[in-house]
């Protein structure tokens, strides 16, 4: 028998991993209170990299607002704080802990290969997605102590928009959409008041072909979150969510 399998028949079930995802300012810190998984550990680079920012610059942090070489070291601080994290990571899958692993799920392909690497291991992996439109995720965020730049909240947020079908499908019964989008939310989509009501922060100079580069990146870039709202989503409410989440547990 292998060292695995060894160890996993001592438990009475399989451990679980359960993937929080969504765009900046969805409320996954709110939804993840009202789970009931006061036992997990929970994997999440923000934390480790928000404590580094702290000690660095303080509490109040707003990217717009920082300089170049302000905004080199918080990127120095990201690569710290991803090797602390995935030391945790490392650590929790040795023992075997049922865990969380909280973040944007913007990129699909590291999130489904940490998937596949818990699965060989014995974890069941279940998936919990929240979603809010553009406008709330740029509202929530400039609320924050940590604000980021508008265009990387724009751009987690059509990552994770664009990937939900394929999460749907690779974790089958065990994905979840909540659409956490208040009453009274902002739907709209215009770039224009965007920029004035949320600026972006000055960077180094650019060349006129860095401009340019930069000015079709944007433009592709709202393309896209146009057609991103204009696309329906497999949503439930967080009674059916949960509910899912509890059979999963229970498995």
């Amino acid at each position: 028998m292998k060292l695995t399998e060894a160890l996993l028949s001592e438990v009475s079930s399989k451990p679980k991993a359960v993937f929080m995802a969504g765009p900046a300012g969805a409320g996954k810190s709110t939804i993840l209170s009202k789970l009931d998984l006061d036992s997990f550990t929970t994997i999440n680079v923000d934390d480790t990299y928000e404590e580094l920012l702290k000690t660095e610059f303080g509490k109040e942090i707003d990217f717009s607002k920082m300089t170049p070489d302000q905004l080199s070291q918080a990127g120095k601080f990201m690569a710290q704080a991803r090797k602390a994290t995935d030391n945790k990571l490392a650590s929790a899958k040795e023992m075997f802990d049922d865990i969380i692993i909280d973040g944007t799920g913007a990129a699909p392909n590291p999130l489904l290969k940490k998937k596949k690497e818990l699965e060989e291991l014995g974890y069941d992996t279940f998936m919990f997605t929240l979603y809010v439109s553009p406008m709330t995720s740029l509202k929530r965020n400039n609320d924050r102590s940590r604000s980021l730049p508008s265009g990387a909240v724009l751009s987690s947020w059509a990552g994770i928009v664009k990937s939900v079908d394929q999460y749907a499908q690779e974790f089958g019964k065990n994905f979840v959409l909540i659409d956490n989008d208040p009453e009274e939310a902002d739907k709209s989509f215009d770039p224009e008041a965007i920029k004035k009501a949320f600026p972006m922060p000055r960077g180094k100079d650019k060349t006129p072909e860095e401009i340019e580069k930069s000015r079709k990146k944007k433009a592709e870039l709202n393309n896209q979150i146009t057609s991103l709202l204009d696309k329906d989503r497999p949503v439930v409410d967080f009674d059916e969510a949960k509910k899912r989440l509890n059979q999963f547990l229970n498995q």
